[in-house]
């Protein structure tokens, strides 16, 4: 997509590119990658250009090409209930699980120990 000629890029060309400018790039194009919007040779080509770039103008075959950011957001970010990172579900209490089983444990080993008595 072309800049338009009030663009920065566009009316301000010559300035010089400074880190804030260009971290502000990287950081949309990491995105973009990440979001699977850029292919791999697009964003190592960008990267490129963006890294060589001395001046604003330089940048502007980066911004064109540069898509805008996604926004759809999936289903599970737009649940109303926060968990941890790398949770996906709420922890479940086990205690009674664990209860039962060693009541169950503990009436069949008596019932074992029962039959030795009855059969000895």
């Amino acid at each position: 997509m072309a800049l338009p000629p009030s663009s920065k890029y566009i009316q301000r060309s010559g300035d010089p590119l400074d880190e804030v400018e260009r971290d502000s790039i990287t950081k949309r194009l990491n995105a973009a990658f990440a979001d699977g919007r850029i292919t791999h040779d697009e964003y190592a080509e960008h990267m490129d250009t963006l890294y060589a770039a001395r001046t604003l103008g330089d940048l502007v075959p980066v911004i064109e090409k540069l898509p805008a950011a996604a926004t759809s957001v999936p289903a599970i970010v737009e649940q109303d209930r926060a968990l941890p990172a790398g949770q996906v579900t709420e922890s479940r209490n086990l205690m009674p699980y664990v209860i039962g089983t060693a009541v169950v444990g503990v009436t069949l080993v008596a019932m074992l120990l029962l039959l030795l008595v009855l059969i000895f």
